[in-house]
């Protein structure tokens, strides 16, 4: 078992032909059932004017209408609920940071699909029985850290459940026990990493030689700092808490830097559309991600707008696995700012610093007006070390450099750049969140 290269061979390379064909099938299925035992959804398809039958092909999808995040939102908090609510085995939430909340609901079922699932990614990235996981996203209502634990049990990997924070202790585990692998965001890797750093411990020799991250947009700079940091290869992973979180898709052995994460078909129906019309996109063109549960119990969604920038293909990849794949998260269109009319991503801010061996692991935008109705922003960057706050010398020629490379990137040049210590600005440690939220803070005057 150990040797196989795909943790379920049938599935991961089932040709695309039948993969379709089994994605039709069970969205025929998936419209029929939430249509006739959902009060919601029936009310939904009905002010459309769509029926179960209605859907002959694939592309009839497009019938169906989306489903938006203020939608879901309405349904708080069971309207969107397709199981017997004695077969409800398990409940997530998204943050509810903007609103209330989006609740998730599993049933056995969906449990053991979602362990199936992030075994897979595992198996993917190199894991394999015997090996170990520490585990830092959030244990709570946030899915991030139940699924990859789930999985790690379904491959036979001992899972090491430390959660989110605790920078120390993460670097205490990853070495005193040998750890194989580990998962958490990428902002809190930078910080963890440059935590033994401080403290003198090498983790290039310790014998982790695997991470995954995601729960937010990193640049491939960000990803080479933490394998410097840390010594290992580093896999780009997705989920949304609306769909349970991890096991949505994961990067293969190729890394491919186009489009290098597996979305797995059987499960889920994913779309690339044009985030202004609604209309799809070709084939391996930027867009905005949609998904469709095809066959999820407790609490599927159909058609839900992710607001995530990426690209999809159905281009073979050559690590043999013939489920589509989509691009790292570029950002999200709720995300974007828009200052003086140029759209800015913090991705591309990001991207811009993480070139610079000074910076730390964090940085934060402030979005502001002038007495001329200008907008603009500010940056606070945390340097590496705080010792190097008492070299004027070399934060005069970073801030130079810095606002140069992110003029070059973004577009825009920062107003002022002020350096601060390391771990002194928020971060996203839990994974319960994609937005930019921790990273961005809009001071305009509204109206």
């Amino acid at each position: 078992m150990p040797d196989r290269k795909y943790f379920q061979p049938e599935i991961e390379t089932m040709p695309q032909d039948k993969l379709k064909a089994l994605q039709l099938e069970r969205l025929k299925m998936m419209v029929e059932k939430v249509y006739y035992t959902n009060d919601y959804y029936r009310q939904l398809y009905d002010r459309a004017g769509v029926k179960p039958g209605d859907i002959k092909h694939l592309e009839d999808i497009q019938k169906v209408p989306f489903l938006e995040k203020a939608t879901v939102r309405d349904a708080y908090p069971l309207k969107l609920v397709c199981a017997p609510r004695s077969e409800l085995l398990e409940m997530h939430s998204t943050s509810g940071t903007t609103g209330k909340p989006v609740l998730v609901f599993a049933t056995k079922k969906d449990i053991d699909i979602w362990a199936d699932l992030n075994a897979r990614e595992l198996w993917m990235v190199g894991l394999r029985p015997g090996d170990s996981l520490l585990n830092a996203y959030g244990y709570g209502l946030p899915t991030g850290g139940f699924g990859f634990h789930y999985g790690a049990h379904r491959m036979g990997v001992l899972a090491i459940p430390t959660g989110s924070g605790q920078a120390d202790r993460q670097v205490d585990v990853l070495v005193d026990v040998g750890v194989t692998a580990f998962c958490m965001t990428p902002s809190f890797a930078l910080y963890v990493g440059q935590r033994a750093v401080d403290r003198g411990v090498n983790l290039r020799n310790a014998a982790c030689k695997i991470g995954l991250f995601g729960a937010e947009p990193w640049p491939w700079s960000t990803r080479l700092r933490i394998e410097e940091l840390f010594g290992i290869t580093a896999y780009d992973e997705f989920g949304m808490t609306e769909f349970l979180g991890p096991g949505m898709t994961c990067e293969c052995e190729v890394r491919d830097r186009k489009h290098g994460m597996h979305a797995w078909a059987d499960t889920f129906l994913a779309e690339c559309i044009n985030p202004e019309t609604g209309e799809p996109v070709e084939d391996g063109a930027d867009g905005e991600i949609v998904w469709t549960s095809l066959v999820f119990e407790g609490s599927p969604l159909i058609r839900y707008r992710s607001r995530d920038l990426s690209a999809l293909t159905w281009e073979p990849c050559p690590c043999g696995r013939s489920h589509p794949r989509i691009s790292s998260i570029k950002g999200r269109t709720d995300d974007a700012v828009s200052i003086s009319g140029l759209i800015v991503f913090p991705s591309q801010v990001e991207a811009a610093l993480t070139k610079f061996e000074e910076m730390g692991p964090n940085f934060r935008m402030t979005l502001e007006t002038d007495n001329r109705s200008m907008d603009f922003f500010t940056l606070k960057v945390e340097l590496k070390h705080e010792r190097l706050l008492n070299d004027k010398t070399l934060l005069t020629k970073l801030d130079g450099q810095m606002r140069e490379e992110v003029r070059n990137i973004a577009g825009v040049n920062p107003k002022s750049i002020e350096f601060v210590a390391p771990d002194s600005l928020p971060r996203v440690t839990a994974g319960e969140g994609k937005t930019a939220s921790a990273r961005v803070e809009d001071k305009r005057k509204k109206g």
